[in-house]
Parts: structure tokens; sequence; C-alpha cells
């Protein structure tokens, strides 16, 4: 393996290839999916994701922005998440925003039917110029800071790095979840560029940085979505996982799917949930500041990540809990099979304490201010 020296967003290879000039932003473009969601026609989730970006996206004003928004009447006669005349109000107050500016440099592509996320992001893949994008959906935020340039560097000195995700709960102790789990022992990590690039075995849809060659030329003819469809499952699920799970020689197999993610021992990405969000009264009196709150732990059998916290964002909140009744349809947190809750399990009593994986529990890890 070659090495490198890294300052900023700069490299060079010691053996030969390309050195990079410029600045990462005019290498990627940040390509953002908004579709209908509860909270519209409130601009409040869009505008947080953005001011993630101005806060912890290293040369922000200098990139390219396109915004994708789906269309929203659906083929299948299924309703929207809010009405028509919410979301053509949404979309008529980002044309607003941009026209002033207060997007950045932003394109937005504007579809006339729902395509659903994996058709829509194709759609704006073919109005993209940049060899990278840097993909993600309207309600993952940035919650610490992140220099997209050494990612840049790093995939151009290794043609096996296909995919660099952003770190998220889902990848927090990843390598170990993956022995417990599954009996996996992960490939060796990279080291190129000051970067820690782990194996991932999951093409997941949240923040990733990729060129967009291969998602033309790769991911999207092997997933061949549908309508409503996506990456994540289509090309990830369906065809990725089955194979890395039975290879006879791991390390092998992942090469030719080459997805990574960028290991900082922290969250750097945070999921606010969209599709459940409702917009609230944004002057409305709270005492509580914008942030993280909680903790967020891990079964010691790492089945799944229990995220019992939440980030607080004026002008934003969930639906107030309703009775529930009927069978429980959602994921246990000890086993991790569907139909019963924690509480219900027969692996309950032989679960160890839960450790603090993220939140104020975790000592190298602090809440965003």
């Amino acid at each position: 393996l070659q090495s490198c020296d890294c300052l900023s967003w700069r490299c060079s290879m010691v053996d030969g290839g390309k050195i990079l000039s410029g600045s990462a932003s005019e290498l990627v473009t940040l390509v953002v999916t908004t579709s209908p969601i509860p909270s519209h026609p409130s601009l409040v989730l869009l505008r947080t994701l953005l001011n993630s970006f101005r806060k912890h996206l290293v040369d922000f004003e200098n990139y390219n922005l396109l915004l994708v928004c789906d269309g929203f009447s659906r083929s299948d006669g299924k309703d929207q998440l809010c009405s028509k005349e919410a979301y053509q109000q949404f979309l008529d107050s980002v044309q607003e925003l941009c026209a002033s500016g207060e997007l950045g440099n932003c394109q937005i592509l504007e579809l006339k039917s729902c395509h659903g996320y994996g058709l829509a992001l194709s759609a704006a893949l073919a109005e993209v110029v940049t060899e990278f994008v840097f993909v993600v959906q309207h309600d993952w935020l940035l919650v610490k800071d992140v220099d997209l340039g050494p990612v840049v560097n790093a995939m151009d000195l290794d043609a096996t790095i296909k995919y660099v995700g952003l770190q998220s709960l889902t990848t927090l102790d990843y390598a170990r979840r993956m022995q417990l789990r599954y009996n996996l022992q992960l490939p060796p990590d990279r080291h190129l560029c000051g970067l820690r690039l782990v194996p991932q075995l999951l093409w997941y849809d949240k923040p990733h940085l990729t060129r967009k060659k291969h998602y033309l030329e790769v991911v999207l003819p092997e997933a061949k979505m549908g309508v409503f469809q996506n990456p994540e499952r289509r090309y990830g699920v369906d065809q990725m996982w089955p194979k890395l799970l039975h290879a006879e020689n791991l390390e092998e197999e992942h090469l030719r799917h080459g997805t990574f993610f960028w290991d900082v021992g922290a969250e750097v990405v945070y999921h606010l949930s969209g599709r459940k969000l409702l917009a609230v009264d944004e002057d409305a009196e709270t005492e509580r500041p914008e942030g993280l709150y909680g903790v967020a732990t891990a079964t010691a059998t790492f089945t799944s990540v229990a995220a019992d916290r939440t980030m607080y964002i004026a002008g934003l909140a969930l639906p107030k809990a309703k009775g529930q009744s009927g069978r429980f349809k959602g994921r246990c947190y000890v086993c991790g099979e569907r139909g019963h809750s924690k509480s219900n399990c027969s692996m309950t009593g032989l679960e160890r304490k839960p450790e603090a994986v993220a939140g104020l529990c975790a000592e190298s890890i602090k809440p965003p201010h």
C-alpha cells in the first residue's frame, strides 16, 4: 500500500499516481433528497440540515448543492404524508430560498411525480457534472465536523474504496457487533490520508461519498429499482449482504463492493426521522436548548442499537403518543426479531447491563452545542 501525506484536502503518492489539485468542493456535488413529509409546508427540517452543513462541513460555502424534490402524485394511489397544497407551498418556499441565496450554490430539481428515493436519486445523478457525490437525505444531520477532502483523496489513491459512509449509531463498535451477532471477522481496516476506513458489509443510504460513475454503472443497474424502492434495500440488503454473509473469502468478496465507513469513534450523523416529525410553533416557550438528549445504548449481544434519546429542534416535534393496541410491530432490542418488545422477550433475562455507545454517558462523545 502506498503511503501518503495529507494537508487539508491535498494528498500525494510516494510511488506515483495522481496528485489532486483544487478544493474538494470542486470535485464533489452535495446531493440532497427531499419528499412530502408531515412537517410540510414548514422549512424547519431543510433549514436545520443546511445549518448543520454550515456548522460542520468544511468549505460548505464553495460546494454546489443539488436539491432534488420528489413529486407528489403516487402511481399506486396511496396517500402522501402531507397534503398536495402543503407540499406545493413548501416547494414554492424552497424556490424563494434558493433565489435569496440562503441555500448557497443551489440548483433545484423538481420531479413531476413521486419516484421514491432511489429513482429520485437516479434523476439527480443525471444532472451532476462532478466526479464525486455526497448524498444526504433531508432528515440526516451532521453533528460533528467533516472535511470531505481527505476522503476524496483516499478514494483516489485506493481504487478498491468505492463508498465511504459517515459514522452513525449503526457503525459504532461495528466490528464487535458483526463478530458477536454474525460471527464475521471484518477484513482489515484501511489507513489513508489520516483516515481510518473500516469495511462496511452493507450499502447504507445514509450520508455517504461515492463516485457518480459507480452509482450509474454499478449500483443502480444491479439494484434494478422500481418506484418507491431504494439502493440500501435493493443493492445492499438483497444483493450485497447475502453474498458477504456466506462468502468463503469475506475480504475478497467485500472488495467487489468496496463499502467502507470513516471510523472516528463517535456519531457524526444523526437521523431525525422526517416521516414522523410534525411542525409546531417555533416561538413556543421551552426551557430546552436545541441538541441531543439522552443516552444511546447497545445490548450485550449487539443485536441492535437502542437509541433511547432524541434531538430537540425548535419548530419540530414528534406526535403525541397514542394508546397501542394489537400486535407489536417493532423490532425487539434484545433478540432483534420483530413481533414483540424487549419486555416480552425470552432472552431478556440473559441480557447483560446495556453499554453506553453514544450520548451523555459515553466519555469520548459530547452532545453538539
